[in-house]
């Protein structure tokens, strides 16, 4: 199964949020407590 788009509304740090990966990997990257793990966690909820 392929992720096509991800929309988050009031989910942990993120007040709003759409994403749409692209073809291939896709990689996340940011200092501690952006939510890199949040986002993980959100896309987890729908397995």
């Amino acid at each position: 199964m392929r992720l096509r788009r991800l929309q988050l509304k009031n989910h942990r740090n993120y007040a709003q949020l759409e994403l749409v990966p692209g073809p291939s990997l896709n990689v996340f990257i940011g200092a501690n407590g952006q939510g890199k793990t949040n986002l993980l966690e959100a896309v987890a909820m729908l397995a």
